[in-house]
């Protein structure tokens, strides 16, 4: 497999033309939003949209495309910031979150776009592009990853699985055990498997599973315990 050139790099590079993925970063804490992209149909989904969403959407109406599903892997408010922004400027474009993590957008008022819930294993269609979510609490209860099933694999993280780390697990709702559980679940991906975290914490903006497996502390952990004692 060839990793791709977009995303060898050392910073987002946004739409590149016929790629499945763009991954832009944005904001102090370093968050990478991304577009899912079916070239074909012109559809798109958006990830962990966070605030200044502005830029984005203009990319994606110059390319032609229509955003039909907004995706979050968690409602922590930096992957949850751009709501508001995307409440005014879309129409009843749909949100898919774990209903663990479904408390923190409707209690706070975030968006008047409707909420969809999440669960495990199930499939979303974004053109004739087909992701896969997978539960991987840890990090936050409802946490998930999206397993986006095409000739290059990509599994959007979020939280759970940063480059050579994992997801801090001392916020409300985090657990040691979940964490470790979750990781096992994403080693039984294939090895090929591009990993899409969703902070830019290492100098690298994407990995693959097999370099994770063989460099991530995370990975190496026996038990939970293990897991709780890195640094």
């Amino acid at each position: 497999m060839t990793f791709p050139s977009h995303l060898a790099l050392t910073h987002a590079t946004g739409i590149q033309k016929n790629q499945p993925v763009a991954q832009f970063e944005i904001g102090a804490y370093r968050n990478f939003v991304y577009l899912i992209l079916d070239w074909s149909k012109k559809k798109a989904a958006l990830v962990d949209p966070h605030s200044g969403m502005g830029p984005v959407l203009k990319t994606l109406t110059d390319q032609g495309f229509e955003l039909t599903s907004i995706l979050l892997t968690h409602s922590h408010w930096d992957h949850i910031a751009g709501l508001p922004e995307l409440s005014h400027s879309l129409a009843q474009v749909p949100i898919y979150v774990h209903p663990l993590d479904e408390h923190r957008i409707r209690d706070q008022g975030k968006t008047t776009l409707p909420i969809h819930s999440l669960q495990d294993q199930q499939i979303i269609l974004v053109g004739g592009l087909e992701i896969e979510v997978m539960h991987t609490p840890g990090h936050s209860p409802g946490e998930c990853c999206f397993f986006l099933r095409s000739q290059t694999p990509y599994l959007f993280t979020g939280d759970t699985i940063f480059i050579r780390d994992c997801g801090r697990t001392d916020l409300e709702g985090g657990n040691d055990l979940a964490m470790f559980k979750s990781i096992q679940k994403i080693k039984a991906l294939p090895s090929e498997t591009i990993i899409l975290p969703g902070h830019h914490y290492k100098t690298e903006c994407a990995s693959t599973l097999e370099v994770e497996l063989r460099e991530s502390p995370p990975f190496q952990c026996k038990t939970a315990n293990e897991l709780a004692q890195l640094p």
